[in-house]
C-alpha cells in the first residue's frame, strides 16, 4: 500500500468561527457542530455517546444525567437525518425508573430496527444488562425493557452488533460469591426474542463486530485479545479460543470495524507520557485482523519495532508523539467502515508539565487495510473546549456521523455531533 502525498482535505465550520473553505484534492469534509439535545433533564451532564446508521437515519445514544453516588441517570436517545438535522429534539427515553442508574448505552441496527443495549443499577450496586428496540421512526416498541442478563453479581459493560437480521449482545459478568469473571453473550431477533445465554470468552471490556460471515470479539487488559464467534455468540474454533492481537498496552480502549470480506480493523492508543520517558512514545494505531481471526502478517516487521519503543511514528500509526511532544494521542477512539474506507476519529490531548494531558481535540483519518492514507490527522473538533468519547458511524456510502463530548467552561457535557463525509469532487453539491 502507497501512503498518499495529497494532503488531507477538510471543511470544518463551528458556532464561534467561519468557515474554513475546502482544498481541492482528496480527504474527508467535517460539516458543523450540533447538540443533540440543549435542555435535557439531565441539567447538562450527558456522557457515553454511542451511534448506528440504519433506514436512512443515525440514532445516537447516550447517558442523561449524574451517573455517580447518589445519581439517576437515564438512557436517552435521538435520531438524526443524513443532513445533520435532529429530528429528536427533546430527545427519547428509552426506560422510565424511580431510582438507580443507567448508564454506558450501545446501539445497532439490524431487522429494520435499532437494538440499545446498556446496564442498569437499581440498586446502585450490582449491575443487569438490559435492552430496547427502537423503529427508525423513533417509536419505543419495548414498554418494558428486555432483560438480557440479571442475577446475583454484575453483568456490565455491554455491546451490540448485528447481522443485518438479528442481533448478539456482548457483556462481562462477575459473581459476587466466588470473585470470577467471565464472557457472556446472547442472540437477540428483531422481534425481541432472547436467545440462550452463552460463554463467550470474550472479557474484560468486551467489544463486538459483524463482518460479513462472523462476529469479532474484542476483550483485554494489558493486552487486545481478538475472538471469532458464531451468530450465537460462541467461539468458532473453541480449542483455538482467542488471538492475542496488541500486547503490552496499558489501559486498552479499543475499537473495531468490520471491512467486509477482509476481515476487521482495531485502532487503540498506546501510552501515556511519562517524566523519564520510559514507557516509550504516545501513538494511535491501527491493527488489521484477517477473515480467520488472526493479525495481518504484513504488519510483524512494524510490530517489532512498536514493541521495542521506538520513538518515530510507524507505518501503521494514524498519529504519533515523542520526547517533549506538546500534543499526546490517547483515550478512547472510534471507526467506522464507509463504503470505501475505515474512517478513525480519535482525541489528541495538550501535555502539561510533561505528564499532564489537558484539554483534548478529535482528529480524524482514512485507513485502507491498515495504512492511513492521509498524510496528517485531520481536525474534527479542535476549539479551546474539551472534546473526548467519540463515537462514529456510517450510512455505508462515505457519510458518517461523529457524536462526541463536548466539555464546556462551566463543568456541562453535552453530546455533540458533526458529520463527516470522504471528498467526491463528483457527487459533492
Amino acid at each position: 500500500m502507497i501512503r498518499s502525498t495529497f494532503a488531507a482535505i477538510f471543511v470544518v465550520l463551528t458556532f464561534d468561527q467561519a468557515s474554513v473553505p475546502a482544498i481541492e484534492g482528496e480527504g474527508l469534509q467535517v460539516g458543523p457542530e450540533f447538540r443533540l439535545v440543549e435542555d435535557g433533564p439531565g441539567e447538562g451532564i450527558q456522557h457515553a455517546p454511542h451511534v448506528a446508521f440504519g433506514g436512512d437515519v443515525f440514532l445516537v445514544v447516550w447517558q442523561e444525567g449524574w451517573h455517580g453516588e447518589g445519581g439517576r441517570s437515564r438512557i436517552y436517545a435521538a435520531r438524526v437525518s443524513p443532513e445533520g438535522k435532529v429530528l429528536s429534539p427533546g430527545g427519547i427515553p428509552l426506560a422510565a425508573a424511580d431510582a438507580g442508574v443507567q448508564e454506558y448505552p450501545r446501539v445497532a441496527f439490524g431487522g429494520g430496527l435499532f437494538l440499545v443495549v446498556w446496564q442498569d443499577m437499581p440498586g446502585g450496586k450490582d449491575a443487569d444488562v438490559l435492552a430496547a428496540r427502537v423503529t427508525t421512526e423513533g417509536e419505543l416498541l419495548d414498554d418494558e425493557p428486555l432483560t438480557l442478563a440479571v442475577g446475583p453479581g454484575s453483568q456490565a459493560l455491554p455491546d451490540v452488533a448485528s447481522d443485518g437480521h438479528q442481533f448478539l449482545v456482548v457483556w462481562q459478568s462477575f459473581d459476587n460469591d466466588d470473585g470470577a469473571y467471565g464472557g457472556r453473550a446472547v442472540r437477540v431477533t428483531a422481534e425481541g426474542k432472547i436467545g440462550e445465554v452463552v460463554s463467550s470468552g470474550a472479557f474484560p471490556q468486551p467489544r463486538v463486530v459483524w463482518s460479513g460471515d462472523a462476529y469479532l470479539a474484542l476483550y483485554g487488559d494489558g493486552r487486545v485479545t481478538s475472538v471469532k464467534l458464531d451468530r450465537d455468540g460462541r467461539p468458532i474454533n473453541p480449542s483455538k479460543w482467542g488471538h492475542e492481537v496488541i500486547r503490552n498496552v496499558r489501559q486498552p480502549q479499543p475499537s473495531v470495524a468490520g471491512i467486509p470480506g477482509k476481515g476487521w480493523l482495531v485502532v487503540v492508543h498506546r501510552s501515556v507520557p511519562d517524566y523519564w520517558g520510559w514507557g516509550g512514545p504516545g501513538g494511535m494505531r491501527c491493527y488489521l485482523v484477517t477473515p480467520e481471526g488472526e493479525l495481518d502478517p504484513s504488519l510483524e516487521p512494524h510490530l517489532k519495532r512498536d514493541r521495542a519503543g521506538n520513538w518515530g511514528r510507524l507505518p501503521h500509526w494514524l498519529d504519533a508523539a515523542g520526547r517533549g511532544a506538546t500534543t499526546w494521542p490517547w483515550g478512547s477512539p472510534a471507526c467506522a467502515w464507509d463504503g470505501r474506507h475505515v474512517v478513525a476519529v480519535w482525541p489528541r490531548h495538550h501535555v502539561v508539565k510533561k505528564v499532564m494531558l489537558m484539554n483534548a481535540d478529535l482528529y480524524a483519518a482514512r485507513v485502507d487495510g491498515w495504512e492511513p492514507i492521509d498524510g496528517e490527522p485531520i481536525p474534527v473538533a479542535n476549539g479551546s473546549t474539551e472534546e473526548q468519547m467519540p463515537a462514529l458511524a456510517s450510512n455505508g456510502n462515505r457519510l458518517l456521523l461523529c457524536v462526541y463530548e463536548k466539555h464546556e467552561p462551566d463543568g456541562r457535557v453535552f453530546v455533540t455531533g458533526r458529520l463527516l463525509r470522504e471528498r467526491d469532487v463528483e457527487k459533492l453539491p
